[in-house]
Parts: structure tokens; sequence; C-alpha cells
């Protein structure tokens, strides 16, 4: 019982003790890679199946310790299966991030984004020919950390989108002629199809 205890306590000390740390002027390259399913069965029987692709090379500099802002790229590619169609994606955005080291080597982290994103969808063959659409996009996720070594990062976002508010304007043409909508949406994002999906990166850091 005595060795329990005091493997409780070493935890415990290891947990809230912060060897690791993002140091002030440090600057990072690196990327997320996110990728999952997720499908949809309405009252009637019917599936819709998606599959999605989300590459985002970034760059990040710490203004003060543990205390970063970044920039980043992105690529979406998404497959509706039900309706034979594909979705292209390309944006840019800034995000902040805050550190808080858990122990030696580990992180938790939150980060705000706000991201602009233009996307085109091939033909769809049940609702739409084709259509276009503008997306500007806030959001606040958490996420964990790990330093592979003092120079490589690795690390995990957790749900993403955890919360969220958008606005697109979307133009699509129809057999019927072109219809074109607006729309704003905000709220969070913690269904069970977060367990579907993953996002993963790594950062290289110079100056450390």
């Amino acid at each position: 019982m005595k060795q329990i205890k005091l493997l409780a306590i070493a935890i415990l000390l290891i947990a809230t003790t912060s060897h690791a740390q993002i140091n002030k002027g440090i600057t990072a390259l690196g990327g997320n890679l996110s990728f999952g399913t997720a499908s949809v069965k309405t009252d009637n029987g019917f599936k819709q199946t998606s599959t999605f692709l989300t590459i985002s090379p970034s760059f990040i500099t710490a203004y003060k310790d543990n205390r970063a802002v970044g920039f980043n790229l992105s690529y979406q590619y998404t497959k509706n299966t039900s309706a034979s169609s594909k979705f292209n994606g390309y944006g840019a955005g800034i995000f902040l991030r805050q550190y808080k080291p858990l122990g030696k080597s580990f992180y938790v982290f939150a980060q705000e984004a706000l991201n602009f994103q233009y996307a085109k969808n091939s033909p769809d063959t049940i609702n739409y020919i084709n259509s276009k659409s503008i997306n500007v996009m806030f959001t606040a996720n958490l996420g964990i950390a790990y330093d592979l070594s003092k120079k490589i990062q690795l690390e995990l976002l957790l749900f993403n989108n955890l919360i969220s508010a958008e606005y697109s304007h979307l133009k699509s043409t129809t057999i019927s002629g072109i219809v074109k909508s607006d729309n704003f949406n905000i709220g969070a994002n913690l269904d069970g199809s977060q367990l579907t999906s993953l996002n993963i990166g790594a950062k290289i850091f110079f100056g450390r």
C-alpha cells in the first residue's frame, strides 16, 4: 500500500511540474492531416456516406512563453457516395494557440482560428449540376501535444470544430437555373461523428 501511495504521489508531481515549455521567439513549420467518414440515415431508410481528407501546412511563432500565433493554408477533399459528388476546397487562415505544459514533454492546448475557404463541387447527380461557395469560419478547439524530441512535436486536435461560427455564400447551377443563398451557423460539435474522424499533426521547431 505504501508503494502505491508513493507511485501516486510521483505521478501527480510529474503531471503538475512544467519541465517542457514553448519559449518566446521560437518558430515552427508543420501541418495537420485530418481524415474520416460520416454516415447519415434518414427516416425513410436512405443512407448517405461522406468521406473527407484535409491537408493543412502551417507556420507558427511564439510571441510569449507558451503563447503562439500562426498562419495556415488548407486543401479539403470530400466525396459523397450517395450523390456521386466531389468537393474541393482551398483555404487560408490565422490562429492563436495557448499551451499548458502538463509535465515533461506533454502539453494540452487551446486554439482559436479564423479561416477563409473557396470551394467547388463537381456535378451532383441528385440535386445540383455544380456549385461554388465562399466560407468564413471561426473555430475553437482543444488538443494535446507531445515533444518527440527537442525539435519535433506531435499533436492531436480533439473535436474538429468544437465551437464554431460560420458564414457561407453558395451559388448553385441547377437544371432550372441559378440559385444563390447566404447562411450563418453557430454551434458546438460534440456528437458521435467525432469518433469517426482524426486530426493529427507535427511541427519542426527552430531556435529551440
